[in-house]
């Protein structure tokens, strides 16, 4: 039975990864990346109409802040639920569902009148947005093969920090138009709707358990209807070759993504992740305080100040995409697996090894950056010093958030969807609770010494690192045959 599984795997291997072109590998990567987009740019559009929204419902600021908390517990719970189901039907039902969901959204809260709608409203939006995250980088871990992913990953993630940059601005923009901050959220809707009727039209199923590299027809749903009006149906199973990862899975909800969190080497991962993801936002929420109480800035100065922090994050994802993949080259070869772009599920590779291999140096980069940092507001210097920092600040993390993710697709090919849920639900929550606590630090502490802790939070995640990287693989082919052994059983009984 074994020997049938894996002379399964092995005909498998022999087929192309993926039967896309390099260009329209690109166009399908950019799709995902646009979508990708739009949970991070409704939740910080938002932010500069808070006060304007405070004031024509007659509510609290404190009470427009629950919105974005409420927001943010969405952002994490939400994409538990549709990343299974995402990897288990396909990825383009589940984006027409979600988005469908976000455009409505938009619409309501655009036209509600009353502090209740908004709440309600704003975790319908969160649910709608939030999944894109997990689906784009699915749609990625389908049509990339591990040595290119770290490049096709980095351009995802590089659209994803841009926007989370640029949303304040176009939000404190449309803010000062005829509709006030109802307009923000009739640009998400003009957006996601756009981009919805492309999706329909042309994006291609690239579940792998659908449609497998690509040559297995898809139905439903699945079809675009590109394939429905202009292209030839197969009807025939003798006209292509199945090359799917296995039997449609199970859709398990948010207890699959439970179980990719208790995997060893999965919860140290997300665990590194989720510590340097908490200094992020330590950093964002600290610092829009600290430039209006030690430089006295406008809102507006304010907004513009975060886009080195942003821009930085976009480079960030570029280059290290391209180190990514110079050092699963590198390991590949050191190896035996020559230049390793034929390199797919092989549980001998050290994958760990691979994508981990520069995170060291730039853990210990950040750090420094965060502490030097920090201690400009003490030492009540320009800010311009602060903004060099702040890009350099976010060019790394960026980088070891890139890593990460490219590593948890790596894990979890078939699931990668689920894996990149798991992740989103630890670093979200990890995220909340550090933007809730910075602010009373600063206070109590000030902004020098709080960012050194911060800068020893990330630092902790070095250890972590170094643990993955040696008994990652081991914990991985333990898992693997564990896997096997299942689907021996499951055979055998049917």
């Amino acid at each position: 039975m074994r020997q049938n599984l894996e002379s399964k795997r092995a005909d498998i291997e022999k087929q192309p990864y993926t039967i896309h072109s390099r260009r329209r590998k690109i166009a399908i990567a950019m799709l995902a990346s646009v979508a990708s987009v739009m949970s991070p740019l409704a939740g910080s559009i938002y932010f500069p109409s808070i006060n304007q929204i405070s004031s024509d419902l007659n509510v609290s600021v404190e009470l427009v802040n629950v919105t974005v908390t409420t927001f943010m517990i969405m952002q994490g719970l939400a994409p538990t639920f549709w990343g299974t189901i995402a990897d288990g039907i396909g990825r383009r039902p589940v984006y027409i569902f979600t988005l469908s969901v976000f455009v409505a959204a938009n619409i309501a809260l655009a036209l509600q009148h009353n502090y209740a709608a908004l709440l309600v409203l704003r975790m319908l939006q969160s649910f709608g947005s939030s999944s894109t995250v997990a689906l784009a980088a699915g749609t990625i871990g389908d049509i990339a093969r591990p040595a290119e992913r770290g490049s096709y990953m980095g351009g995802v993630t590089a659209g994803t920090m841009l926007s989370t940059a640029f949303a304040p601005v176009i939000g404190g923009g449309l803010s000062e138009a005829h509709y006030g901050w109802r307009s923000s959220f009739w640009f998400l809707t003009a957006m996601a709707g756009v981009y919805l009727i492309v999706l329909i039209i042309w994006m291609p199923e690239t579940g792998r358990n659908i449609v497998g590299n690509g040559s297995v027809p898809s139905k439903g749903l699945n079809r675009t209807l590109e394939d429905i009006f202009f292209k030839k149906k197969v009807v025939d199973e003798t006209d292509w070759i199945d090359t799917r990862d296995g039997r449609p899975r199970k859709i398990r909800g948010p207890v699959g993504v439970i179980k990719i969190l208790v995997q060893k080497d999965v919860i140290l991962v997300l665990l590194a992740n989720a510590l340097v993801y908490t200094s992020f936002y330590c950093i964002t929420v600290a610092y829009s305080n600290e430039l209006k109480t030690v430089y006295d800035m406008e809102t507006w100065k304010i907004g513009i100040c975060f886009l080195p922090y942003g821009t930085g994050c976009s480079v960030g994802s570029f280059i290290v995409g391209k180190i990514l993949d110079r050092d699963f080259q590198i390991i590949a070869r050191r190896t035996g697996f020559q230049d390793g772009k034929n390199v797919t599920q092989n549980i001998e590779f050290p994958i760990e090894k691979a994508r981990l291999r520069s995170a060291w140096y730039i853990l210990l980069s950040l750090c420094g950056i965060i502490v030097i940092w920090g201690w400009t507001f003490r030492a009540n210097i320009s800010y311009a010093a602060s903004l060099v920092l702040l890009f350099f600040a976010g060019l790394l993390i960026t980088a070891f958030f890139t890593a990460i993710q490219v590593l948890l697709v790596d894990l979890y090919p078939q699931q990668s969807a689920s894996a990149t849920a798991a992740n989103n639900l630890i670093r979200c929550f990890c995220g909340a609770a550090g933007s809730a606590v910075v602010g009373t630090v600063v206070n109590a502490i000030g902004m020098g010494w709080t960012f050194v802790i911060v800068s020893v939070l990330s630092l902790s995640a070095l250890p972590i690192v170094f643990i993955e990287m040696k008994y990652g693989q081991d914990w991985r082919k333990e898992r693997y045959f564990k896997l096997l052994q299942e689907k021996e059983r499951e055979q055998s009984e049917a």
